[in-house]
């Protein structure tokens, strides 16, 4: 949430989200207004705890009905039961008719949750001083800005929503926010004892406002108990004899490969707790028609507020004729809003136009109308008005020198209209200027100095999207052993190279996006139909045509995505490099290497640390997030090592470390010569020379970078240059070809899957059947890296004209979705 608070006149903030007419006003006077508040102006005082305040105040707003149709219910005295986290929060406003009485939160039934804190500059998580940052603040005054995020991100997590409205109550004194995906905007701090009439528009705005208005998603319908979908939800949940056991080799009757997975049903099952309130979904059709899907609780939900909040659903479709396709896998985000950035679906339906094997078949996508982040806009909105202030302050010093333009001073002011995403419109981007890491917001309410040159907002923009696919797949960690995950890789490097040939990148390999589909196969040898357990390349929502933008491939959007852990070195590093498929090839290697870390037998003892230390630790260079040692160390070195030391290696005793070193050596080949063509071009000669036992120079073109682009790769390191700058072996040429396309990497993971002695495996342990162990990411371990600052100042003012800001620079790298680790939090080890 660093840089993503966005300030906003009051005023401003009601007429915005909440507009009214003219006859439309609050009847209650200020003056009663102001009598009933006084019992309140102890509430400024420190020794005042919030209790005594939250139920003065609500007390004063139930009983006058401020918010007309809403109740205000107090809930600091119990924990949800129901809540693993044990999080609460002192109130929230509730429709008057289903007002909630047994003091618990009830998430998914708070309209406005309210937040009450002492008195005092330590209890507000944000600052109005146009000369710091919103959020910046002591440790306190974080801790709360933590929590009321958590309070936030539970709201959104346990009901469909567009946007939330929170108010937050500092001893005599509150503030408004409105929640999104891509940030919240916050009033500033308001006196409601001397000023209750401020208060009361708002609590009356919210009384009369639709429930759309508030926040909760129209495309999302409750389902009720005893209803004809309720029953068939109830059905589809029950087990069926036929259904057929997902396992490697077992054996499929004639006529049952169309039948339900068993483990499919289960999941829909567990989807349907109780007291978990079931929706109605709208997915849109390519015929501009919805379709609807019935869901319970969510099976994944990606962690974070700010993003595309991703929840995954086994979803039930009244439509469907077939067994099979009655339980589908429906997806809910919150896609990236930009020219060029096309919607997940319309990439699968391209690969499946080009015959790509091993990804999702699609039944049906769409954004949903009228659902658009707008934080961005007030963020536009602020640099505008700011520009509009500092070009009337020069007017008016130029006016008092020169009487001649008197009358440029007194015109007025152009007027700002809210445009954006929630208008239809989307942002095109300079391509050139994209390539920039974006500042950080505006400081203040009344917004910070604005540079001559037009700012960009660093404010991501999203829109709602569904989109619906008929697998129901299993995650990566469900693998059966070592030659089972090598195998399920294989697939979906193989889907990779198939769609690279059609000209479709990725570009966000890792452990959530590579899962396990049971497919029934004809079994040649013995004739019969067997389950084979096979890869499935899913998430293509930041892929990318990159025939569609020639040779020159730019980004689109104000920052790289990624999921940090397994992304490249080189694109780690260089933020704004272009992904390509080396880049790809070394993610799936990340991909292989960390579920072999965590779920089969080694000689490392401290699992837990070595993740940390391999996966997720960074180093900051002239303020910028950069890889971690151990990552680099090990890409350099071309070996395992669980430390930065050549005597701690990593090793399984099986046919697995022949794969990790192999492909690992050839990817030590990449980065040497490629740091070695930088090198050269730094020296005006692009054409390496080799040594003297080369047969022919030309046979090995150099893979460098592409001419056109910047050099990023200053921080590289100079153990990535591990060959002398005039000398190259024809061996480390012709290794570092084989990460330059998919075709090698296949060929030898097939090899080894099959035992082919073109494999060259080495003798001893191969494949053994029970390599795998139960997690060894421990659970519960308090062993956490420090989380990465999230105030860099960036210092350079390089090429690409990064600017030095007050309030710190936005983070190159945000990792969007973690692997999916039920045992420990990853908020803080994933910040960046």
């Amino acid at each position: 949430m660093t840089n993503r608070s966005v300030p906003l006149p009051l005023q401003d903030f009601l007429d915005i989200f909440l507009p009214v007419s003219l006859d439309q006003r609050p009847k209650c006077t200020t003056a009663t207004l102001r009598e009933k508040f006084s019992v309140l102006d102890k509430a400024k005082c420190d020794s005042v705890e919030e209790a005594v305040v939250s139920e003065a105040f609500a007390k004063v707003v139930n009983d006058l009905d401020l918010a007309p149709g809403l109740k205000l219910v107090l809930s600091q005295h119990r924990l949800d039961p129901d809540e693993p986290t044990l999080e609460k929060i002192y109130g929230m406003f509730f429709p008057r008719g289903s007002a909630s009485t047994d003091g618990t939160p009830h998430w998914a039934e708070q309209i406005v949750p309210v937040e009450f804190r002492k008195h005092g500059t330590e209890n507000d998580p944000f600052e109005d001083n146009v000369k710091k940052p919103m959020n910046t603040g002591a440790d306190l005054r974080t801790k709360l800005r933590s929590q009321i995020i958590g309070y936030a991100e539970k709201v959104f997590q346990q009901r469909p929503r567009t946007h939330l409205f929170m108010l937050i109550v500092i001893g005599g004194h509150f503030r408004i926010s409105r929640w999104d995906s891509s940030g919240v905007v916050v009033t500033p701090l308001t006196d409601y004892v001397l000023h209750p009439e401020l208060l009361y528009e708002f609590l009356w705005r919210i009384g009369r406002a639709s429930m759309e208005q508030l926040g909760l998603d129209p495309t999302a319908t409750r389902i009720k108990r005893g209803s004809a979908d309720y029953k068939l939800m109830d059905e589809l949940s029950k087990e069926v004899a036929t259904d057929l056991v997902a396992k490697r080799g077992m054996a499929v009757m004639d006529g049952d490969e169309d039948n339900v997975f068993a483990y499919v049903r289960e999941m829909f099952r567990k989807s349907l707790e109780e007291d978990c309130p079931r929706w109605k979904l709208s997915v849109p059709q390519a015929d501009g028609s919805m379709r609807y899907f019935l869901v319970g609780k969510p099976t994944f939900t990606a962690p974070g507020l700010v993003g595309r909040a991703t929840q995954g659903y086994v979803a039930a479709d009244p439509l469907a004729t077939e067994p099979k396709t009655k339980l589908v896998w429906l997806k809910d985000t919150w896609r990236t809003f930009y020219d060029l950035v096309e919607p997940e679906g319309v990439a699968l339906e391209q690969l499946k136009e080009a015959s790509v094997t091993g990804i999702p078949t699609l039944v049906c996508h769409g954004d949903l109308p009228c659902q658009a982040t707008v934080t961005p806009d007030i963020w536009e909105k602020n640099r505008k008005a700011a520009e509009e202030k500092q070009k009337a302050a020069v007017n008016s010093a130029a006016t008092s020198r020169s009487p001649s333009t008197a009358s440029l001073g007194s015109m007025p002011a152009k007027s700002v209209t809210l445009v954006g995403p929630s208008s239809g419109m989307k942002w095109r981007r300079d391509e050139e200027e994209d390539q920039q890491e974006m500042p950080p917001s505006p400081c203040g309410v009344e917004g910070s100095k604005v540079d001559d040159s037009e700012e960009k907002c660093p404010l991501r923009r999203h829109i709602h999207y569904r989109i619906v696919v008929e697998e129901v797949a299993r995650p990566l960690e469900t693998f059966e052993d070592g030659h089972h995950l090598v195998s399920v890789i294989h697939d979906c490097i193989k889907a990779h190279r198939q769609a690279a040939n059609v000209g479709i990148l990725h570009r966000d390999i890792s452990g959530g996006n590579i899962l396990i589909y049971p497919k029934v196969v004809e079994d040649k040898a013995d004739k019969k139909k067997v389950v084979a357990m096979r890869g499935l390349l899913t998430d293509w929502e930041l892929s990318k045509d990159v025939k569609a933008t020639g040779r020159r491939r730019h980004a689109h959007q104000p920052e790289r995505t990624g999921t940090w852990q397994y992304m490249s070195v080189a694109l780690i590093n260089e933020p704004t490099k272009p992904v390509e498929i080396p880049d790809e090839l070394e993610a799936f290697f990340n991909v292989m290497l960390y579920y072999a870390a965590r779920y089969l037998r080694s000689d490392c003892e401290d699992v837990p640390r070595y993740i940390e230390m391999y996966f997720e630790a960074y180093q900051i260079v002239s303020g910028r997030y950069r890889c971690g040692s151990l990552k680099n160390f090990t890409i350099a070195s071309g070996d395992l090592h669980t430390s930065e030391s050549i005597l701690g290696t990593l090793r399984f005793g099986t046919a697995i470390d022949h794969v990790l070193f192999t492909i690992l050596q050839w990817l030590k080949a990449h980065y040497t010569v490629r740091e070695h063509a930088r090198l050269l071009k730094e020296k005006g000669n692009i054409t390496p020379r080799l040594n003297a036992d080369s047969d022919d120079p030309d046979r090995h073109p150099i893979l460098s970078d592409d001419e056109d682009e910047d050099d990023e790769d200053e921080d590289m390191g100079e153990s990535l240059a591990s060959a002398p700058l005039a000398v190259l072996s024809e061996q480390t040429l012709k290794n570092a070809q084989k990460v330059a396309q998919h075709d090698t990497v296949l060929k030898f993971l097939r090899w080894c899957i099959n035992g082919d002695s073109r494999a060259k495996l080495p003798k001893g342990p191969r494949w053994p059947k029970d390599d795998k162990v139960p997690d060894r990411y421990l659970v519960g371990s308090k062993r956490q890296l420090t989380t990465a600052p999230t105030d860099l100042i960036d210092a350079e003012n390089d090429r690409n004209k990064r600017r030095k800001m007050d309030s710190g620079a936005a983070v190159p790298v945000p990792v969007e979705h973690a692997p999916r680790i039920s045992s420990r939090d990853y908020r803080s080890s994933t910040a960046v």
